[in-house]
C-alpha cells in the first residue's frame, strides 16, 4: 500500500511539473512563439532530410518506406503546431 502511495505521489509531482512548464509556455507568448518556431524548423528540416532519403523508383520498399513515414509524421507535426499557434492567437484575441 505504501509503495502504491509513493508511486502515485511521484506521478502527481511529474504531472504537476509538466503542467507548470505548459503554463509557463502558454503564459509567456514570446517564449511560446520561439518554442513553436524551433519545433517547426526541426519538422521542416526532417521533411527535407527524408525527401533526400526517399527512392522515387521504389517508394514503398526498404528505407524509402521509413522515409515516407517520416515525411508524413513531420507534416502532421507541422499541421499540429500551426493549429496550436492559431488557437493561441484566438485565445489572446478573446482575452483582449
Amino acid at each position: 500500500m505504501a509503495i502504491a502511495v509513493k508511486l502515485f505521489a511521484t506521478n502527481v509531482k511529474g504531472l504537476l511539473a509538466s503542467r507548470q512548464i505548459l503554463v509557463f509556455l502558454s503564459s509567456n507568448m514570446y517564449i511560446m512563439k520561439i518554442f513553436t518556431n524551433i519545433l517547426l524548423f526541426i519538422a521542416i528540416a526532417l521533411i527535407i532530410v527524408n525527401i533526400f532519403l526517399l527512392d522515387f523508383k521504389k517508394p514503398f520498399e526498404g528505407n524509402s518506406m521509413i522515409a515516407l513515414i517520416g515525411i508524413v509524421a513531420s507534416f502532421c507535426a507541422v499541421f499540429i503546431l500551426l493549429i496550436f499557434r492559431m488557437s493561441k492567437k484566438i485565445e489572446e484575441k478573446l482575452k483582449n
